[in-house]
């Protein structure tokens, strides 16, 4: 039995074994710009009641009946070859799927949005080793967080899935969630993952609750945003966003924050402002943030330009080009041990401060196969034990994935890297400061960057 397929646009057939293609039949099928799917020797009518149908060798007439009948058969068969000619979208592809040990090892294929490679890669590195039966090497890949969606869907367009697993935060989880991008996890495979109700403490399970079983948290932190300062220029950090506001304008060019679709401390900034201003409903960008896109309008008018990351902003602050931006406990740390920010960069926090969480995701793109499904659901295991949580001490994170990895059990190196760059003493302190909150859900994100690009984006120095 023959079976189509489509390839390049065209309309191939697979044969089994054995098979003959016969003269005229569907070997002859392809599909045209112009028309629909049709065949060399086109189905169609030869007169009023004959159809021809693709196959029959002289193009003999194989019925004659009435002329509903004839139409009826022209249209299912016309139907029925145009669906074989286009290819399935991903977003269509089963969301469940039952996982399979592969029977050789396999090529995982990791994408980056979220920079989460300069915590883990070592840690991602170290599954392949301890698992030569599972996998044969980790190919990694970074995009921006808007990227990520492209990536996807451009997969989704050529009918195949190169990436194994997506790395990201609750902004990709939205985007991907939206176009039915992702492969569930939980409940469905909760069999072959850890139980998150262990290893998560309350707040951790808040944020989680925020993604449901779309994705598995790999990274948490109360985060941000805080507030990075250059001593040289400003002695003082502003006490709150009004004081903020009265020093931008006092200094204008010298104070700015990324984009927030593209930077979490940006993000942040954004989300924290209806709790600090006294908003009517922090959750609720479109009809709750009145004060907010006021403020942020107006705090517009002395910024010089969004930088497109955080990485460009931060290297502005270490430059010189600006003094004050926002920052996270995470960039922090990592600016300081890579030499990005010099002794002179300080960081500090509001009066009344509003932490917003942080939290990235290990991720599945919908339409992999049982097989990769099946070391996905691995990696993300061996990603949560503790004795791996543990490591990430070294790499720039002060609170793990999971509540039972704590500082006290990690290696000297990683107590060293905490104690010189991650302001233990500070943080201890400023976490009990204001309150902790859950970022907005993300589909709700999606709005308020689409609002911040309309608003606030569209106007700088307006």
């Amino acid at each position: 039995m023959a079976r189509a397929f489509s390839r390049g646009g065209s309309l191939a057939v697979q044969r089994l074994p054995g098979e003959r293609a016969e003269p005229g039949g569907a070997a002859g099928a392809r599909c045209t710009s112009r028309d629909s799917c049709r065949t060399v020797r086109e189905s169609g009518f030869r007169n009023d009641s004959e159809v021809v149908v693709a196959g029959s060798q002289e193009g003999r007439p194989v019925a004659r009946r009435g002329r509903a009948l004839i139409l009826a058969v022209a249209v299912v068969l016309a139907a029925a070859v145009t669906a074989a000619c286009s290819p399935p979208s991903l977003s269509a592809a089963p969301e469940h799927i039952t996982p399979r040990k592969p029977g050789h090892p396999i090529t995982l294929t990791l994408l980056d949005g979220s920079g989460d490679l300069q915590v883990y890669q070592k840690i991602y590195n170290d599954f392949a080793k301890a698992h030569p039966e599972l996998v044969s090497g980790i190919r990694y890949e970074t995009a921006s967080s808007p990227d990520v969606l492209g990536k996807l869907r451009a997969q989704e367009l050529s009918n195949h899935v190169d990436t194994s697993l997506i790395l990201g935060g609750t902004d990709i989880v939205g985007a991907l969630q939206q176009q039915k991008l992702l492969t569930p996890l939980l409940p469905d495979h909760q069999d072959l993952l850890p139980d998150l109700s262990k290893i998560q403490d309350p707040p951790r399970a808040k944020l989680q609750a925020l993604v449901g079983g779309a994705g598995i948290m790999n990274l948490w932190s109360p985060s941000g945003p805080a507030w990075e300062y250059d001593t040289k220029h400003v002695p003082a950090l502003p006490g709150n966003p009004q004081e903020l506001l009265a020093w931008a304008k006092a200094n204008p060019g010298k104070f700015t924050y990324a984009q927030p679709p593209n930077s979490g401390p940006g993000r942040q900034f954004m989300m924290s402002l209806p709790y600090e201003l006294g908003d009517a409903n922090p959750a609720d960008p479109v009809n709750g943030w009145t004060r907010t896109w006021d403020y942020l309008r107006e705090l517009g008018r002395y910024v010089a330009a969004y930088p497109a990351s955080s990485t460009i902003m931060n290297k502005q602050l270490a430059d010189g080009s600006v003094w004050i931006v926002p920052t996270s406990t995470a960039s922090d740390f990592n600016n300081h041990r890579q030499n990005v920010w010099g002794p002179d960069a300080d960081m500090g926090i509001l009066a009344d401060q509003a932490w917003i969480m942080d939290g990235h995701f290990m991720l599945v793109p919908r339409g992999v196969s049982p097989e990769t499904l099946y070391v996905d659901l691995a990696f993300i295991s061996w990603v949560l034990q503790p004795q791996q949580q543990v490591r990430t001490y070294e790499s720039g994170t002060i609170s793990p994935a999971v509540t039972d990895a704590p500082l006290t059990q990690a290696g000297d190196a990683g107590k060293a890297a905490v104690a010189k760059f991650g302001r233990p003493d500070f943080l201890a302190q400023a976490f009990r400061t204001g309150t902790v909150n859950a970022p907005l859900d993300p589909l709700v994100l999606r709005t308020a960057f689409d609002l911040w690009q309309r608003k606030i984006g569209s106007h700088v120095g307006e």
